[in-house]
């Protein structure tokens, strides 16, 4: 079993998307905010040690009081998505017992702490995913198929991504001096730092990134053990 680790849930985004008054990431779903079902799973994991929120710089003055409550750190996020990661990153206690980092997107609610520790337990960088199921085409700016990957190579990936601490926050810097852009963990990591393998995620593990995913949502909140 690794040491204790401390998770990053990335909440930054302006949830553009969705529209309306309320970001996606407070949005209930089972009488729940999505966030909070996020925070929550890192929080109850025996094995996370810290727990870092990066919120829209709008509201971490005034963050919703159910996470002010909650035993996190809040900070800023960025522009971009690398940068609300790093922000997060830099805002882990240095002195706590985590050696090794997780980044969870806070828009997805339903991950366990199976999935959480199956990336625990992985050396170097990996990141939860799930085999690809459908046909992918890939296609030219006209939308003509051009190419049909072998879909038994291709996985969908998810979070949580975990990483060595100090190897992602060194990848991360490197990236911010050579200007390359951050959209993913495991791309800057695997660019500096070295291999990301996968492990198994779960199909429940839904982001919710629009609108239509709110009543799957609703569904799987209904499904969860009393």
């Amino acid at each position: 079993m690794s040491a204790r680790a401390a998770a990053v849930i990335v909440a930054g985004g302006s949830g553009r998307r969705f529209g309306g008054p309320v970001r996606k990431q407070y949005l209930e779903i089972g009488g729940e905010p999505v966030l909070l079902r996020a925070v929550r799973a890192f929080l109850h994991h025996p094995r996370i040690a810290s727990v870092v929120v990066v919120l829209p710089p709008d509201d971490v003055e005034d963050p919703p009081r159910w996470l002010a409550d909650l035993p996190v750190t809040i900070v800023a996020g960025g522009a971009e998505r690398g940068d609300s990661v790093f922000n997060g990153l830099m805002a882990v206690d240095a002195d706590a017992d985590a050696d090794r980092v997780l980044v969870h997107d806070g828009a997805r609610p339903f991950v366990t702490a199976d999935v959480i520790d199956r990336v625990l337990d992985a050396e170097g960088g990996a990141i939860a995913a799930v085999p690809v199921t459908d046909t992918i085409q890939r296609v030219d700016a006209d939308g003509v198929i051009v190419d049909t990957p072998d879909r038994a190579a291709l996985w969908q990936a998810q979070t949580p991504q975990g990483f060595p601490r100090a190897a992602l926050v060194d990848a991360y810097r490197r990236a911010r001096a050579d200007g390359v852009g951050a959209t993913d963990d495991a791309a800057v990591f695997a660019r500096y730092a070295g291999p990301v393998r996968v492990v198994m995620g779960a199909h429940r593990n839904l982001k919710v990134t629009r609108p239509e995913d709110l009543p799957i949502a609703e569904v799987l909140a209904r499904g969860e053990p009393g």
